[in-house]
């Protein structure tokens, strides 16, 4: 199984955190997600296509890197 990091700017709290996971989670190949609010990133396991989290970060409302 494969894991990637996000760094996900602007995401401060546990309502941020359920939105991003929100916006994640429906995508193919997304199998699961783990949030780290104090470091600020998005750890998704699956073969999900990168461009496809990295979008669906942005219409959440918040930028990635």
């Amino acid at each position: 199984m494969t894991s990637t990091t996000y760094t996900v700017q602007g995401m401060t709290c546990s309502s941020c955190a359920r939105k991003v996971t929100n916006a994640v989670s429906p995508i193919m190949g997304v199998d699961g997600t783990e949030v780290d609010i104090a470091a600020g990133t998005l750890t998704v396991t699956g073969t999900a296509d990168p461009g496809a989290v990295r979008a669906a970060i942005g219409e959440a409302g918040y930028k990635t890197t």
